[in-house]
């Protein structure tokens, strides 16, 4: 379960290490903290939790809504203002949202150097460190899922330090396909897909039959980096990509391998293994149209397994990309967006008791499994899931881990990588710069960031 995140502590631009602080803020936090109905009923009778919302997938959206209605049942005074974006949307205003006079109470961020890096340096994020101990966080999740959000006090180590927030589920990239489409192209046992050869020669085939190889939204501009992502696990180890991805001074972005990778995903839209409007799509869209049936794979995140199950019922599956070669297989992921606490929140217990309640408790377990996800917790991979495809996922991500093949999200890089590397990606798949520039632009990215970090 840990995968790769085990390797993520410590890492720092300077090198440098730490321990987890005891700030000023946790130690006022902690002197008056109450959990239990208290959390809550200590504030009055009415308050008003705002709290800020960016997943993708409206099962997800739609299970949360649920959680948010039982929290509001258990905690009478308590209403729930809900405020949902897209990712992008989110990414777009988050920072100026959370440096208002009234943010969010509880906000959906992103880990890494982009986002919760950036509030944390900001002192826009409550330390919770507090809470960890009172709820004992440390015991209900894996260590991995607390470690990629924690940032040190002075906000320039991020995995370990102090912690600044919680995912809801366990989250990875793999390949959707659709059962029936397969059957069309001649394709009866989706298990033969594993080898890279099959694999490639199923696209062959369905762009033969005249269907959409792989559906792709990436008007959003980050779609088009997770496919990216498991190009480079063709030919990187997932060791190099950590490196890169947590600044280890000498990594380079500019290798024969991401530039074989960048190659393949370049000549995957000239050959017309994506739909040809892949670039104005959005992956709403594309979620919806292959949940319609209308593409015969669609390499995106577990966040899509409600939709994609809704739609297509018994007729999709799932697998992890196919190996390259190595032998092993090799994906991007970790965990969900995690949601954070505004340093500003007059209501800081209630918060909290909030974030317990939909990350780790049984009513969160059974929200994310009816959106098509395990919760993260040390619990989830344990159990049997009813649900055939959030089964498949489960085991896929099981065997992903034994064989040490899951890596980070590359966009932590840098503040700036997650926005910078999703233009870049456009120009790439358009056919706008070269493979090898596009790594090179990554790279002088990565460098500026290391001559002046946070």
């Amino acid at each position: 379960m840990i995968g790769f995140a085990a390797l993520v502590a410590g890492v720092s631009n300077a090198g440098a290490t730490t321990t987890r602080s005891t700030t000023s803020q946790a130690s006022a936090v902690s002197s008056g903290l109450t959990t239990g109905p208290g959390a809550c009923t200590k504030y009055g009778k009415n308050i008003t939790l705002n709290v800020g919302f960016s997943e993708a997938g409206s099962a997800i959206l739609s299970g949360f809504n649920g959680l948010v209605r039982k929290f509001e049942a258990a905690n009478p005074n308590v209403k729930v203002n809900v405020i949902a974006k897209s990712f992008t949307s989110s990414l777009e205003t988050i920072k100026l949202v959370m440096s208002s006079n009234s943010p969010p109470d509880v906000m959906q961020g992103n880990e890494g150097w982009s986002i919760d890096g950036a509030l944390w340096q900001a002192h826009l994020l409550l330390n919770l460190n507090p809470y960890e101990k009172a709820y004992g966080w440390a015991s209900e999740f894996p260590k991995s899922a607390l470690t990629v959000n924690e940032l040190s006090a002075n906000g320039k180590i991020l995995g370990e330090g102090d912690l600044t927030g919680l995912p809801q589920a366990i989250q990875y990239v793999g390949v959707f396909y659709n059962k029936v489409l397969l059957k069309k192209i001649g394709i009866t046992n989706p298990a033969t897909l594993e080898k890279k050869a099959n694999f490639l020669a199923a696209l062959n085939k369905a762009k033969a039959a005249g269907l959409t190889p792989v559906e792709l939204g990436d008007e959003d501009h980050w779609p088009g980096l997770h496919n990216i992502s498991l190009f480079n696990g063709w030919y990187e180890s997932p060791q190099n990509i950590h490196n890169w991805a947590f600044n280890k001074k000498g990594s380079t972005y500019v290798t024969a391998g991401r530039i074989q990778a960048a190659t393949d995903m370049q000549n995957w839209m000239k050959d017309g293994y994506f739909n040809s409007n892949a670039l104005s799509t959005t992956f709403a869209d594309a979620s919806a149209n292959f949940a319609q049936g209308k593409a015969v794979f669609f390499i995106t995140g577990t966040w899509a397994l409600g939709d994609a199950y809704a739609g297509l019922h018994n007729n999709v599956g799932f697998m992890l990309f196919p190996a390259g070669s190595s032998g092993k297989n090799e994906a991007v992921g970790g965990y969900s967006l995690p949601y954070t606490i505004s340093s500003k929140t007059k209501y800081p217990d209630c918060a909290a008791s909030f974030l317990n309640y939909i990350t780790a408790t049984k009513q969160a377990v059974a929200a994310q499994i009816a959106s098509g996800r395990p919760a993260a917790l040390l619990s989830s991979l344990n159990q049997h899931y009813s649900n055939p495809l959030l089964q498949d996922m489960v085991t896929q991500y099981k065997k992903l881990n034994a064989e040490g093949g899951e890596f980070n999200w590359e966009d932590w890089a840098t503040p700036t990588m997650l926005t910078y590397s999703g233009v870049q990606a456009q120009l790439l798949i358009g056919g706008k710069i070269t493979p090898k520039q596009y790594c090179v632009n990554l790279q002088n990215n990565w460098l500026q960031y290391m001559k002046n970090p946070l």
